[in-house]
């Protein structure tokens, strides 16, 4: 089977896409995955209760509702949508002895980081040759059930939130609180009724997890902060204002245990672990499995180990604020991905390092991680993807059509700056350490990491 137009994905990016590439009569195929990276067709916004900051729908809309809508409309303009996750792919056809093929334009000859864009100027014109001479391979996708063959490619797998496991932290089958007040999206669930005025938690300590603190105070009567180390991971600006809202509470290493149901089965409470020397100075006791050592506090003072407190906290909604994890296991050495695992796309584009193959979404967003952020990324995809299948027609080689559909064949590129744009936790960025007990003033200037964290 062949396509002119292939899309992975099935959340808004790639429906978005569809949409456009299908009133464009590129008659695109879609396979939106089952249970790919466990998340049902539709993508995060499946696991979504009510949505309530999508345009053009006044009354709240249910995630799961808001997606069939999405694919409704995709198949209203042409798409055919396969049920069914792709497995493996070939996108290096058309690369030479099997190498990475960097388009002109989009990065600096020889470089792969984020920053390569930087003096990179505006290459010549392109070369035109007869579509006669041009020998073009289209990409190769296989699935369980299919292999199809498409000239240009729209990634919008998109990304997961990291979730902690724990008793009642599961889906309601599991008996836990999923959707019923435990949530990875402030957001997108901090306005709910079941969180307005009433007590909620935030577990993580960096920069998401500020925002997502700050955000719901808010909503929030009293928003806490759970982090399981002595220090925060944010960055000056973030952990100043933190720690400056009357509205937040610090509970430095600190971890939960278990969630607890109320009297209308939603989340009610939590138990937590919290760790105290008997000096009452709190250290970190490596209750998280895996944790790092290096960024933990001594294990114990003067020999003795420290005591570990359980309480129950009353709270009504509980954010995983920890990370996402793109779903970019099968373009791994495929196209160019940062040090994160998200495509990497030119500044102001969807194009990726190989020509022809366009990413969309949260699988490229590492920053806003909304709804309708994926829906314009994806019209973008979709735009520049139809430009590029037209230059490819009118006899441009497959690198100068996507310089040409991407719109930077004859436009000097922009600079693009490691530290401006670096996700949080980044190497390259500096963040400083709050310790316990510190305040949005006293902070200490030589107790500086340049180490990243979640």
């Amino acid at each position: 089977m062949h396509t002119r137009l292939a899309i992975i994905g099935g959340g808004p990016a790639a429906h978005t896409a569809a949409i456009y590439a299908g009133r464009a009569e590129l008659e695109p195929i879609l396979f939106e995955g089952w249970m790919a990276a466990g998340i049902a067709p539709g993508g995060q916004l499946t696991t979504t209760s009510f949505v309530e900051n999508f345009p053009g729908f006044v009354e709240p809309i249910m995630g799961y509702e808001l997606t069939d809508r999405f694919r409704a409309q995709s198949v209203r303009y042409g798409t055919k949508i396969f049920t069914e996750t792709v497995t493996s792919i070939d996108l290096l056809v058309n690369s030479p002895s099997g190498g990475r093929a960097l388009p002109p334009g989009l990065y600096g000859a020889g470089h792969s980081s984020r920053s390569s864009m930087e003096d990179v100027t505006a290459p010549p014109p392109p070369v035109l040759e007869p579509a006669a001479n041009r020998e073009h391979k289209p990409f190769v996708l296989h699935t369980p059930e299919r292999v199809v063959t498409a000239d240009a490619l729209i990634i919008a797998t998109g990304a997961s939130a990291k979730r902690l496991r724990f008793p009642g932290s599961g889906e309601e089958s599991e008996g836990g609180f999923w959707n019923r007040g435990i949530s990875a999206c402030a957001i997108c669930d901090g306005s709910s009724p079941l969180i307005r005025n009433k007590p909620a938690a935030v577990i993580g300590g960096g920069d998401s997890a500020m925002e997502e603190a700050l955000f719901l105070t808010k909503y929030a009567s009293k928003v806490y902060i759970i982090h399981r180390f002595n220090y925060l991971e944010a960055s000056k600006s973030m952990a100043r204002r933190v720690l400056a809202n009357p509205k937040i509470e610090v509970l430095w290493c600190t971890e939960v245990k278990e969630a607890h149901g109320n009297e209308k089965g939603n989340l009610g409470s939590i138990t937590i672990a919290r760790s105290l020397t008997p000096a009452g100075t709190v250290v970190s006791t490596g209750l998280v499995p895996g944790m790092n050592p290096v960024m933990a506090a001594p294990a114990s003072v003067d020999g003795k180990p420290p005591s570990v407190t359980l309480q129950q906290l009353e709270v009504n909604g509980l954010f995983f604020a920890i990370g996402h994890k793109p779903a970019t296991e099968i373009f791994k050495g495929q196209v160019e991905l940062d040090e994160y695992g998200y495509v990497v796309c030119a500044p102001g584009t969807c194009a990726t390092s190989v020509p022809g193959v366009f990413a969309a979404g949260d699988v490229m967003d590492y920053k806003y991680r909304q709804a309708i952020v994926a829906a314009g990324r994806g019209c973008m995809a979709a735009l520049e993807a139809e430009r590029y299948l037209q230059a490819m027609e009118g006899g441009a080689s497959s690198v100068a059509a996507a310089g040409l559909a991407s719109e930077l064949m004859h436009t000097p590129t922009q600079s693009y700056s490691e530290a401006a744009t670096a996700p949080v936790g980044a190497g390259a960025a500096r963040t400083a350490r709050f310790d316990f007990g510190s305040t949005a003033t006293d902070l200490d200037p030589e107790r500086v990491s340049t180490s990243g964290g979640a």
